[in-house]
């Protein structure tokens, strides 16, 4: 069974550190180039087409990848130079050429934590829950800002008040039937007043 102190001295990834070659010696070659073509080659197109022209050297510890550099520089210097020239030829040739690139899982991966980042901030702004409207959610702050918000949530369920609920208007009470007649009666009384006044004249 292999401890937990073995498998972190384990190599976890492997590099080809002819890329790093390469790409140096990109660099080196556009320097010559105006600024304004230099601009318009790809570099990740013109690394391509050279490292598929050139032996791969890999390494998956510090000291391997030294150890592999330093190979690299004595054994394939002018292969690279000479594989790299060729490779921005190729893509002089047509700089503006259009194609679907390649979308790394790395790059997915940061993508939708951008995007899960925002709506984070979102949500936790309409509930007034970031420490400063304008407080920005990170990476590196995240789980700190979600562990104050839960806290925020957790005071306010334990520590909130009964809304108090106002009473319910009052019924008007039905005017008995005696008072209507009472009413009736009088106003009857008062009509035969005032006809009798009539006949006086």
């Amino acid at each position: 069974m292999v401890t937990q102190e073995i498998a972190d001295k384990q190599a976890k990834c492997h590099k080809n550190v002819i890329e790093e070659l390469v790409y140096e010696e990109i660099v080196r070659q556009l320097r010559h180039y105006p600024k304004n073509l230099a601009g318009y080659i790809n570099k990740v197109e013109v690394a391509t087409y050279a490292l598929n022209r050139l032996p791969a050297l890999y390494a998956s510890s510090q000291n391997g990848q030294s150890q592999q550099i330093q190979i690299a520089r004595k054994k394939y210097k002018d292969q690279v130079v000479s594989a790299v020239r060729r490779a921005i030829a190729a893509v002089e040739r047509d700089p503006l050429r259009v194609s679907a690139p390649l979308v790394s899982e790395l790059e997915n991966h940061y993508d939708l934590s951008k995007t899960l980042l925002a709506e984070l901030q979102i949500l936790l702004q309409q509930r007034n829950l970031l420490d400063y409207p304008n407080q920005e959610v990170t990476l590196e702050n995240a789980v700190a800002i979600l562990q104050k918000a839960f806290k925020k949530m957790e005071w306010a369920t334990t520590n909130q008040f009964p809304v108090p609920v106002p009473p319910p208007p009052p019924v008007p009470r039905p005017i008995q039937q005696a008072q209507h007649t009472q009413i009736d009666t009088e106003a009857e009384r008062r009509r035969e007043e005032i006809r009798n006044m009539g006949t006086l004249w």
